[in-house]
């Protein structure tokens, strides 16, 4: 988008789908001409460190967050991506990715919602805003569960990652749904 390709001379891609690394690697090749690098390589240096019991367990997905948020904030942080799953990442000072959590993604919560009853339907998710917590209508319901319920995990999830680490954690919400759940909760 607006970027000149003959700009770009080097690729670093974090893929969490095995199977279309492929195809990145062939578009890097074609369009920028130059050889994709891929997070997990060995020699490939990106600034932060998997600190886990077992490092190569951690998706890309999750160094890429670690790196850019190093990048752009100093300090310990969490980030919540907003994502298929919903993770909650723990980033040290260093910019060392030290764990965290993984929960189902709302979207695909909502969907598991529809698919394994027989009568509640298929919804978007969206903040119900002034609307009570106790819904009477069925998708107002809906609405209410999910979207307070995602409340709920976020704010306990950070509440106990803080006490944990018995440091500061500055939150980062990142991810497609990261704005709508961003505007309710601090």
């Amino acid at each position: 988008d607006g970027v000149d390709p003959t700009k770009i001379t080097q690729a670093i891609v974090g893929s969490v789908v095995p199977g279309k690394n492929f195809d990145l690697a062939k578009l890097c090749d074609k369009y920028f001409g130059c050889k994709a690098r891929f997070i997990g390589e060995p020699n490939l240096v990106l600034g932060s460190e998997a600190k886990v019991d077992n490092p190569r367990e951690v998706g890309a997905d999750r160094i890429v967050n670690a790196v850019a948020a190093h990048a752009a904030y100093k300090g310990s942080v969490l980030i919540i991506d907003f994502g298929t799953a919903t993770t909650f990442d723990v980033i040290d000072a260093a910019g060392d990715y030290r764990g965290g959590c993984i929960a189902p993604g709302i979207n695909l919560s909502m969907e598991a919602l529809h698919m394994a009853t027989a009568l509640l339907p298929r919804l978007q998710v969206s903040n119900p805003g002034q609307a009570p917590v106790i819904g009477t209508t069925t998708v107002a319901q809906m609405h209410a569960g999910v979207f307070w319920g995602y409340i709920g995990l976020i704010e306990g999830l950070v509440t106990r990652i803080r006490a944990e680490r018995g440091e500061p954690l500055k939150v980062i919400a990142t991810g497609g749904l990261a704005s709508l759940f961003a505007e309710a909760t601090p």
